[in-house]
């Protein structure tokens, strides 16, 4: 069972968890889209990769909107154009968990083997791809999500569900009392914009059209970055008592800030952000405990974070103060791995938060 509140990462993770569909079955879908997209591309004369584009082509593009929500540089109009066109063609020509799987096989292409991105860590554009193999990428995934399946044919009868749900209000009745165990990473507050990640693959494959589609998204995820925090979020109002330690933390970042003369929105919004991000995990906790049976246990992958003005936030340990607080317990803050801080050079700790639910 698992809630996911990006609709893009939902649509993922549910077809990833799906192991029922014939794998010689998936590679023949493929296998006639591939077809008919190399007929049409040699009508269009791209039938081989080219560093130029035919005069008479007109080139297949996304709409002003669309194309405003890309960062810009994130692919080029030709591999564009194929992506568009051979993504239709999946549409068309298969259906139900076949389709998800060749439309997910032409996503893994699109950041880094079709489009111009690169991770590390955050998102970024990365020269210029003015032409890209999309069929061949798309195929080399095809192959091997079907090795996959291969290997998963023993699990093909465990079902599984993902839910589209923001994880701080969970409200399902049919899950009451059924869950013996949690594990997931949640974000850090560290000023990373979860929805740049994606966006490419959000926007080119129809989970994403305008601003307001995005405002939406944003505005369902857990607070941890001022690109997604808003005037009317109240998240803290969720934290069941006050924490000195969160407290100080809040101060030093806006007294830094102040001093540091740091005066753009989005560094005014560090310290409320930093609230919200806090608040809105205890606001989860505190909805998921209907769902756990007494005894239950949990475990979150929480880093350390110096992203406000080199504040250090103990994430780990602020949540484990939290979630005691609201009847949990917790069993031990594990390290994890360390991690260096881009701007310090400093060793950031990186740990599993083990709770216990004792009902």
């Amino acid at each position: 069972l698992g809630f996911e509140a990006h609709p893009w990462s939902q649509f993922v993770a549910q077809t990833k968890t799906i192991w029922d569909v014939i794998p010689g079955d998936l590679v023949e879908a493929a296998s006639a889209i591939e077809g008919k997209a190399r007929r049409v591309f040699k009508r269009q004369g791209i039938e081989t990769l080219s560093n130029s584009i035919p005069p008479d082509l007109a080139l297949r593009e996304l709409t002003i909107d669309e194309h405003k929500l890309l960062i810009k540089g994130s692919i080029d109009p030709l591999p564009l154009h194929r992506v568009l066109t051979l993504r239709d063609m999946i549409r068309a020509k298969s259906r139900g968990k076949t389709r998800n799987l060749l439309i997910l096989a032409l996503a893994r292409a699109l950041p880094t083997k079709i489009g111009n991105l690169h991770f590390g860590p955050e998102v970024g554009v990365r020269g210029s791809r003015l032409d890209a193999d999309v069929i061949g990428e798309w195929l080399k995934n095809v192959n091997r999500f079907a090795a996959d399946l291969t290997a998963c044919r023993s699990t093909d009868a465990v079902s599984s569900i993902v839910i589209h749900t923001d994880s701080r209000t969970i409200r399902f009745p049919e899950y009451e009392n059924t869950v013996s165990a949690v594990i997931t990473s949640p974000p850090y507050p560290n000023e990373k914009d979860y929805t740049r990640t994606v966006r490419l693959e959000s926007v080119l494959l129809g989970y994403m059209s305008d601003k307001s589609q995005l405002r939406k998204i944003k505005k369902g995820l857990l607070r941890s970055n001022t690109r997604n925090v808003y005037v009317d979020d109240v998240d803290d109002a969720f934290l069941p008592k006050r924490f000195p330690e969160l407290d100080q933390i809040t101060t030093e970042i806006e007294e830094r800030r102040i001093r540091m003369g740091k005066d753009s929105g989005f560094e005014k919004n560090y310290a409320r952000v930093t609230m919200q991000y806090f608040g809105g995990m205890a606001r989860h906790l505190e909805g998921l405990k209907s769902l756990l049976k007494p005894g239950a246990k949990l475990a979150y992958v929480v880093g350390d974070q110096a992203s406000y003005l080199r504040v250090l936030i103990r994430t780990g340990r602020l949540l484990s103060e939290i979630a005691n607080s609201l009847g949990y317990e917790t069993e031990r803050l594990e390290l994890f791995r360390t991690r260096r801080a881009t701007a310090t050079k400093s060793e950031l700790r990186e740990e599993v938060l083990v709770l216990r639910w004792p009902g």
